[in-house]
């Protein structure tokens, strides 16, 4: 069993070359879920074929730097895009022979029907089975694979999210370049085999009825001004590793402790409905998801910033089918488009609003992205942060 980090993905905004989109996030209307094998199949899954493009020489990238971690090829969507979509074509004649044409997506959330009526109104004959196990996705996949049960196909996390699973092979070796997928969107990281398609970030989240503005940064909120008024979920201890990637676990628990002690910091599962009353001025979490107008966010600097990834699973049985949703999720133009969001140009309302902070995050030189040389000192404070809430 895997336990602790789980693979997450709600909210944060969709990395597509030169088109960044603010991303769905969270989709809870659920699609047809995946059955599980036959009663009395225990024999553990064999790894299945890793997928293989025909690209070979790819343009070169006219890369810009967004902000010191993302990089973006501005020619992309003219470059790079018709090579991709050509191996789109290519997948999905060979993914509809596999099992029937099912492709199995287990995920924090099942995905949202939308997305899915999207993708077979261009691919018909593939059967999209989805399910979503929140905190227990890791733990399910492992499982199906242990006990030889028709697996997801599809693998997802961030890079401290996944690390178990990881580490121990469910990651399967795609070379993302085959398929026209520039090498400048995967080195940053350190990873060939992780296909990036979105960004996140911790937000401040705020009522303005009860203030009109926030500290710029976590230990902003370290005074007396702000004991009863700021409130963080349990699950979110790891909002503080990024000041703990800046200043030391010891600093970091430090601080933690005299928030906490000083009644600055209050954890409570109920900050989002606390933050809408006006109970609580402002909350450290994510994306807001209220519409309610007196609420507002913003981006901190010194961030643990992450950007959140898709794969195929080593043990899926229609890796092609794999690849074929996961290039076509990061980098459709059409689905970007009306990805229960907009363009830079189009987003409004709440959209919009998350949109602009994560932007802030994503461009500010202090956020600390995670990358394969720093997995495992986030790790190490992931930890120390998430002992101290749960002891509590």
């Amino acid at each position: 069993m895997i336990e602790g980090r789980m693979a997450l993905r709600f909210g944060g905004i969709s990395l597509a070359a030169a088109l960044l989109v603010s991303s769905a996030g969270a989709a809870l209307a659920a699609s047809p879920e995946a059955s599980p094998s036959p009663a009395g199949s225990t024999t553990p899954a064999t790894a299945g074929a890793i997928p293989v493009g025909t690209a070979t020489t790819l343009p070169a990238c006219t890369s810009s730097a967004f902000g010191n971690t993302i990089i973006r090829c501005e020619n992309f969507y003219t470059d790079y895009w018709p090579i991709i979509n050509a191996q789109l074509d290519a997948l999905y004649a060979k993914a509809k022979t596999v099992d029937g044409g099912r492709l199995v997506i287990w995920d924090w959330y099942a995905r949202d029907p939308k997305e899915i009526a999207a993708f077979n109104a261009r691919f018909p004959d593939i059967t999209v089975e989805t399910q979503g196990f929140t905190y227990n996705v890791s733990n399910q996949i492992v499982t199906a694979q242990s006990t030889g049960q028709r697996n997801s196909d599809i693998v997802s996390g961030s890079i401290t999210s996944m690390t178990q699973m990881y580490d121990q092979g469910f990651w399967a070796n795609v070379d993302w370049t085959s398929f026209g997928v520039p090498k400048e969107f995967m080195s940053p990281y350190g990873y060939t085999e992780l296909l990036p398609d979105s960004f996140n970030s911790p937000l401040i989240n705020y009522n303005t009825t009860k203030t009109t503005t926030v500290p710029s940064d976590i230990q902003g909120f370290n005074k007396k001004a702000w004991k009863n008024k700021l409130g963080i979920a349990s699950y979110n201890a790891q909002i503080f590793t990024g000041y703990g990637m800046a200043k030391g676990q010891d600093a970091m628990t430090s601080l933690i402790n005299d928030m906490l002690k000083s009644k600055e910091l209050k954890i409570t599962d109920d900050a989002d409905q606390l933050l809408s009353t006006g109970d609580l001025s402002a909350t450290l979490a994510g994306q807001l998801f209220s519409p309610n107008p007196d609420l507002a966010v913003a981006g901190m600097t010194g961030s643990n910033a992450y950007t959140q990834f898709s794969g195929v699973n080593t043990y899926a049985t229609n890796p092609d089918a794999a690849a074929l949703w996961v290039l076509w999720y990061a980098y459709d133009p059409d689905l970007l488009k009306t990805r229960l969001a907009a363009t830079f140009e189009v987003a409004t309302g709440l959209a919009k609003t998350n949109q602009d902070a994560f932007l802030q995050v994503a461009q500010d030189p202090t956020s600390i992205f995670e990358t394969k040389g720093n997995r495992d000192q986030y790790n190490t404070l992931i930890d120390a942060a998430n002992g101290i809430f749960y002891s509590q």
